[in-house]
Parts: C-alpha cells; structure tokens; sequence
C-alpha cells in the first residue's frame, strides 16, 4: 500500500514539473465626434476666491459641410459605474456644491465654421470672494445650432472639453481605498489557473471636497520576495476622483509564474500635503494542470484504496 502511495505521488510531482517546464486621454489629444475636432479635452486651473482666468479651446471643422456651432457649458457629476467618466447635468441641471457653470462665460456662443477651418473659444471663469475653497467642475460643449430657445441638444451630435478647477483655501481632503483585489480580465478571483491577463484593481473613495489624483505603486510579493512593482493612474493628464464618488483604477501585472500564493500591496498617495493610503490583498495561481493532476492523484489512491480494501476482504474470507 506505502509503495503505491509514492508511485501514485510520484506521478503527480512528474505531471507538475511538466507542466511548469512547458508552462487611464492624452493632454494633447484631440476628440472627434459629429463633425468636430477640440482640443485639449480636459483643462486643470487653480484659481483664487477673487480671481478670474481664461482658458482657450479651439474646435476645428472637420466634416466638407459648412458648420453653424452653439458653445455650452454644463456642469457634471461622477458617473455612478465608477469608470470616471462624466454625467452631464442637460436641461438646466446644476451641481449645487461644485458645479462650475455659475462661475462662466464663453465668447463666442454661436459661430460659423468653413471645412477643415478653426475657432478659439475663450472661457472665462470668475471665482467670487464669497465662493467656498474646494473643488469646480464642468464641460464646455459644442454642437449643432437648432432652431429651439431650448440649447441643450442630445450628446450624441456634439463634442465637449472638461474644466476642472481647484480654488485654494481651507478645504477637507478625504481619499480611501474601499476595494482592492486581484483579477483577471477584469473578474476579482482568489484563484487563478493561468497568469495571463492578471489585474490589479483598487476603488478609491473621495469624501472630500476636492477632485483628487491617486498616485502610487502596487507591489507583488512571493512570501518575502518581491517579484515586480506597478505604478498606477499613469494616464496623461492623470485621472480624478471627484468629491463625494468612487472610481476605479486598474494595473496590469505580470511576474506571478509559478504556483503558489502572492500579494499585492498598494502604496499611494493623494492631496496637497502628500497623504498616504495603503491596501494589501492576497490570491493564489494554482495552474490547471496541477489541479488535474491532483484530481488524477486522487482517482488513482481512491483505486488503490478500493482494490486493497477488496483484496484485505478476500483474504478474510479464505481464513
């Protein structure tokens, strides 16, 4: 029976060992949509309570069709899927803490454009001394003039830039990580019986009252050993969590080749002062053909356990 057990364990070491041998829009990107071309498609500012700035973008005919363009603004929210993408407030809707509409003007509202030719739109925003310090977020949009009092046509024929705005003072800053898991194509797991495709994934938080841009290294670990590091929200310009939202953020990550269990350690930071968040979550890369070995392994002792078990009673039967 003992040398069966090793004949049969010697098998599932032999398949192992087999099996291990073969084994976040550019700055300066442009956005098409319905005809147009704008650029840049989102715009930082720091403003003081007092102050006014202008910020330029410039949209750019790129359909052989002349182009009569109405210039909007509206204000946004975070979209509740958590892809950091925004939800435009149409229809009059205002973000009553951080919507920035309140604070814009735009010259020029309704213009022409020829084919392939360009417009300078400016955007001012005045920040008034009343104003609470925090975080101001909005869209200008572009889209075809209708006939209707009514400006705010459907988003799927216009285009727009954001402007996010930080105006300085005495604001709370609040980041977290509710969720940090490790996954494949995008599926959290704790299992895995492949490595291609791994992903890190980690949700922050902002209960704060400012945009915030998570900044940081994920490190994967073998027990003590470190196997490799991944930065993360490495987008240009980085991507914002906005106040009182969640986003989620993912890093592709390589370097857990063999079996057995890893962790992840995420190391980041956020704020005007630097702050720290941290988060660890562990998984285990057992490859499919270790688990079939084992089922294999477990087949043939359950054999041999039988066919012992059948002999042992024979023998008892003949005494």
């Amino acid at each position: 029976m003992r040398k069966t057990i090793v004949r049969a364990f010697g098998i599932l070491l032999s398949i192992g060992l087999m099996s291990q041998f073969l084994s976040v829009l550019p700055t300066q990107a442009a956005l098409a949509g319905s005809g147009y071309k704008i650029f840049p498609v989102r715009t930082d500012l720091n403003i003081n309570r007092g102050s006014a700035t202008t910020t330029t973008v410039y949209i750019q005919n790129v359909s052989g069709a002349v182009e009569n363009i109405q210039s909007l603004f509206n204000d946004f929210i975070a979209n509740p899927n958590e892809s950091g993408s925004p939800d435009l407030l149409l229809n009059g809707q205002t973000n009553a803490v951080h919507g920035l509409k309140q604070y814009v003007t735009i010259s020029p509202m309704d213009f022409t454009l020829q084919p392939q030719a360009e417009e300078a739109v400016k955007i001012t925003i005045a920040i008034p001394r009343v104003a609470a310090p925090g975080g101001y977020y909005g869209a200008v949009r572009f889209a075809p003039q209708t006939t209707s009092s009514q400006k705010n046509v459907n988003l799927s024929v216009s285009v727009a830039s954001l402007i996010l705005v930080k105006v300085p003072g005495n604001y709370y800053e609040n980041l977290n990580v509710t969720s940090f898991s490790a996954a494949q194509n995008g599926n959290p797991r704790a299992i895995f019986t492949s490595t291609k495709k791994l992903q890190a994934i980690m949700v922050f938080q902002n209960t704060g009252q400012v945009q915030e841009e998570p900044f940081g290294k994920v490190v994967l670990m073998k027990g003590k050993k470190q196997i490799n590091t991944f930065a993360i929200n490495q987008t240009s310009p980085p991507g914002n969590v906005l106040p009182n939202s969640s986003r989620k953020f993912t890093v592709n990550i390589s370097g857990a080749s063999s079996i057995g269990k890893y962790t992840l350690i995420g190391n980041f930071g956020y704020g005007s002062r630097g702050q720290l968040v941290s988060a660890t979550t562990t998984f285990w890369v057992v490859p499919l053909s270790w688990i079939i070995a084992f089922i294999i392994l477990l087949v043939l002792l359950l054999f041999f356990v039988a066919l012992w078990f059948r002999k042992h009673a024979k023998k008892s039967q003949s005494l």
